[in-house]
């Protein structure tokens, strides 16, 4: 009974508390396809499951709807400037690239002409080509052959650095050197107008003067996915590394205590762009360190967060009244229109959503459906029904003992 006494108290909390938001279509000028866009408040009530969103017309019927993923994003290669490249006969290929972004990398590409040879390579960086530091060794790199053309890229990672230089190291003793043709490194570039700013956030800035460190702490009263970060700093000079921590729990023997967690480092550059993107990013608190050494603290006026945007597809009628609902205990629906929308269309017509507000207990009362024909009441009836089923069969087993 104890059980069954949790169960009940479990399905009264799952379905007395679920999220619930609502937004109003606005706009709807032509009938036809539109791009329903999505702001970073229905996303955050969403917590980016878009299994908890529909659409219903005037009527209450369910309008079906497509995801439109964001598609604005090009990469761009960033080829390193080959410093030297020197060849001792029956011994080894030295390859020297200058990474001139100042920016961390663990990773390289290698273009290199097409070749049945197997080479092993090592890898050290260092900052002024005189000093070297080992970073990996005795790795191996083959599968040298195109399938087209004749040549191939190679990726080949080590540990994240920011060495100004990286030296290659090819073993050269059991064949004839490779012809590497390029060495560079891809990094995906988002266009910024086409990002979309989160305005809810809010930042304090707190010097630490004993650890020399900038921390600004950002929060928002729903959780973020966030894409990039852009700051404004009016520091002529500088060059600092950083972190973003957040707040983790975790359970030690009974208890649960909290921790913090370095989830992505970056770097601070007036020689690069002030924007950093980052790849799975969804808070709603977290913390940003800088370390300042023995600098000034950043001037920092300003920081903004981003999203790449994120709309739906859905079909519309002009002048209608479209009603958006977020609700948690909605499971992912099932439409035909997946079948005939591509996965990303342009150029068609943009509405939003607004008046977008949480759904308050009075609202939902005066919109809900009778007790008896709600989910809860049928698991109430479920319950007790089941609790009564047990009750008696208890008793008659106790009595057949008794006899």
């Amino acid at each position: 009974m104890k059980k069954l006494s949790s169960l009940f108290i479990v399905l009264i909390s799952f379905f007395g508390f679920a999220q619930n938001y609502k937004g109003k279509i606005a706009n709807v000028q032509h009938g036809g396809l539109h791009q329903v866009q999505l702001s970073p408040e229905v996303r955050a009530a969403a917590n980016e499951n878009l299994d908890f969103l529909r659409i219903f017309d005037a009527n209450k019927t369910e309008v079906p709807y497509v995801i439109n993923a964001f598609k604005e994003e090009s990469t761009r290669y960033n080829s390193f400037k080959i410093i030297s490249k020197n060849s001792i006969k029956d011994s080894i290929t030295s390859i020297v690239i200058q990474n001139e972004t100042g920016k961390k990398i663990n990773q390289v590409n290698l273009n290199i002409g097409n070749t049945a040879l197997t080479k092993s390579y090592s890898i050290s960086g260092s900052n002024d080509t005189i000093e070297w530091f080992g970073l990996i060794a005795n790795e191996t790199l083959s599968d040298l052959i195109a399938q087209n053309g004749t040549a191939l890229e190679k990726t080949i990672y080590f540990p994240a650095n920011n060495y100004k230089y990286l030296r290659i190291d090819f073993n050269d003793k059991k064949s004839l050197p490779i012809n590497v043709q390029a060495i560079g490194i891809y990094e995906n570039q988002f266009l910024p107008e086409k990002l979309v700013e989160i305005s809810n956030f809010q930042y304090k800035i707190i010097q630490n003067k004993e650890k020399k460190q900038t921390k600004i702490v950002l929060s928002a009263d729903n959780k973020h996915q966030i894409d990039a970060i852009t700051f404004t700093i009016s520091t002529e000079f500088y060059a600092r590394e950083a972190r973003i921590i957040t707040k983790r729990e975790r359970k030690v023997k009974k208890r649960v205590e909290s921790y913090d967690e370095v989830v992505a480092y970056f770097d601070l550059n007036s020689k690069n762009e002030k924007t950093i993107y980052f790849n799975s990013l969804q808070e709603k608190e977290f913390t940003i360190e800088i370390d300042n050494q023995d600098n000034q603290p950043l001037d920092i006026s300003n920081i903004q967060l981003f999203q790449k945007p994120l709309t739906i597809i859905s079909k519309l009628k002009a002048n209608e009244n479209y009603e958006v609902v977020i609700d948690s205990t909605y499971s992912k629906p099932s439409y035909d229109l997946a079948n005939f929308i591509s996965s990303s269309i342009d150029n068609l017509p943009k509405v939003n959503i607004v008046n977008f507000h949480k759904v308050e207990n009075k609202e939902k009362n005066s919109t809900a459906k009778s007790f008896w024909q709600t989910s809860l009441f049928m698991w109430i009836c479920i319950i007790l029904g089941g609790g009564i089923v047990a009750y008696f069969a208890f008793g008659l087993l106790k009595d057949m003992k008794n006899e």
